[in-house]
């Protein structure tokens, strides 16, 4: 999102009624990695008492861009920030690369957050497997990969999705029918999708009342230990 975006995630919230907001910058995504970091906190301290925290974006460690991903983490927690997000294939690098990063989010168990399209499904899994106290957040799902997702969620625990562009019919109620409804999210992704899609998946699904608290609210604060912030 662009800095001067405040006023309309402020209205954003109040259009549909929404209790906070997990904010990642436009800049860190589209041209400066990690400049556009401070973009998405300067938000997020503005609105903190709209409950609006901060994703950081991560690249690896490059002389003259980051000297650290460790490092980068530790800053991170110093300013509050709730996860962090990578985009691998819009930044022309391996998911691989990463690994220094993925061992302290891990210890500090802090979510990862990843657009589908940005690493394959193997690149996926295999950063589940080695991290398995990750929490990791795929997004933007799209149409007919509930197969795919199926073999992620079955044989990482730590894998959850998010209704991003979830386009599957029905796949909510799938999920909730399989025992998956604490590895749902809910987010609207303003900025690049129209809110009103999340919005009505959950609201017109066929889960009953406690599952849409859970994936409306409940397992991000349980994930982004939203209760534990200022």
């Amino acid at each position: 999102m662009p800095a001067a975006d405040r006023e309309a995630i402020a209205a954003h919230l109040d259009r549909f009624e929404l209790s906070g907001a997990l904010v990642s910058a436009m800049a860190s995504w589209l041209h400066d990695p990690i400049g556009g970091n401070s973009e998405a906190s300067a938000v997020a301290h503005d609105l903190a008492d709209r409950g609006v925290v901060a994703c950081w974006t991560a690249v690896p460690a490059t002389a003259g861009e980051l000297d650290s991903l460790s490092g980068l983490v530790e800053r991170a927690l110093d300013d509050g920030v709730a996860a962090f997000r990578i985009h691998p294939a819009s930044h022309g690098y391996s998911p691989g690369l990463l690994d220094e990063l993925y061992e302290a989010l891990e210890a500090n168990r802090l979510p990862l957050c990843v657009d589908a399209a940005e690493l394959s499904w193997p690149e996926l899994g295999a950063i589940a497997t080695r991290h398995p106290e990750l929490p990791i957040v795929l997004s933007t799902l799209g149409y007919r990969k509930l197969r795919e997702l199926w073999a992620a969620l079955d044989g990482h625990p730590n894998v959850h999705v998010d209704l991003v562009d979830f386009a599957a019919h029905q796949g909510a109620e799938w999920l909730a029918e399989n025992d998956l409804a604490d590895r749902l999210l809910f987010a609207t992704g303003l900025g690049v999708r129209d809110p009103g899609e999340s919005i009505v998946r959950l609201a017109w699904s066929g889960l009953d009342d406690p599952t849409v608290r859970r994936v409306g609210f409940g397992n991000a604060s349980r994930l982004f230990r939203l209760g534990a912030r200022p």
